[in-house]
């Protein structure tokens, strides 16, 4: 995968919670535009636990289509049981899909050699390439680096995606890990920081609604202006707190839909934002340039 950022795709739902086909492939085609070197299907911002087992192919295919090959797709698998996750792994081998990035699973608590365990026998069910998502937040599970490191010689696990810089550093630098091993940062406060060690793939939701900005922090890093970068990423983390004040969910998918693209991007509990609140997001959007 070629340096540069990877935006975890929003997943927009209509009321019976199925695929809006079309807006999902008006955002993928406009984070490709917007210089994305690949995309994640999915995840935390896809928000991978609530979709129905049933609309979970669709998904897939629809990204494989729109995506077209021109960017590494990555799927998230993450689930509470090796079944289940073979389920979706059985899925996945039905399309051209790069790689398949998995959690530790997010109900039961494990010590670390169970969750090695069953991150192992994942990749022992595949020969599909397995990002690991270090998410702390979510899965109450730390991946350490010394579990990293012993997961990493497995053929098939190929990456990690963490907001923990000093993990990531470390294996950047390692010199013993495979060459197409890679370390993907996600402590989005902090890109600029991980730019200077030379950390140059990251990741975050956020880049859903902000593919104008992005692309623009995108070509400050490419040109070794740091500072431009920071003051872009400044303003979209500024945007990105004043987001989560509302309500991450709701104030998501009004930005979404304000940039174009129709649907629901938030669990089917949440509520949509007053028009008040969603005035304010339009608000954040000009501010950065999105509308």
């Amino acid at each position: 995968m070629k340096k540069g950022f990877i935006t975890a795709l929003g997943t927009p739902l209509d009321a019976e919670g199925n695929l809006v086909a079309t807006s999902f492939a008006k955002h993928i085609d406009d984070q490709i535009k917007a210089g994305a070197a690949g995309l994640l299907v999915m995840g935390t911002m896809g928000r991978l636990g609530t979709i129905r087992e049933s609309v979970y192919e669709s998904v897939v295919q629809a990204a494989v289509e729109a995506i077209a090959g021109r960017v590494p797709l990555l799927v998230g698998i993450s689930d509470n049981a090796l079944a289940k996750v073979r389920e979706k792994l059985a899925v996945l081998e039905r399309y051209p899909v790069d790689v398949a990035v998995l959690t530790a699973p997010y109900y039961f608590q494990m010590g670390e050699a169970v969750l090695t365990n069953f991150f192992t026998q994942v990749a022992e069910m595949t020969t599909m390439d397995i990002y690991l998502y270090d998410h702390l937040p979510i899965t109450k599970h730390k991946i350490t680096y010394p579990m990293m490191k012993k997961l990493a010689q497995l053929p098939n696990i190929k990456g990690i995606k963490s907001g923990d810089l000093v993990m990531i550093k470390t294996l950047h630098d390692d010199p013993q890990l495979k060459v197409d091993f890679l370390p993907i940062f996600s402590g989005s406060d902090l890109f600029a920081v991980a730019q200077a060690y030379g950390i140059t793939r990251y990741l975050d939701g956020i880049f859903a609604c902000f593919p104008k900005t992005i692309a623009a922090i995108q070509h400050c890093f490419d040109h070794g202006d740091l500072p431009g970068a920071a003051v872009g990423l400044n303003r979209m983390m500024q945007a990105r707190d004043e987001m989560i004040a509302l309500g991450i969910w709701p104030a998501f998918t009004c930005a979404m839909n304000l940039l174009g693209y129709e649907g629901n991007y938030a669990p089917d509990y949440e509520t949509l934002l007053n028009s008040a609140d969603c005035q304010k997001v339009a608000k954040l959007l000009q501010t950065c340039g999105e509308l």
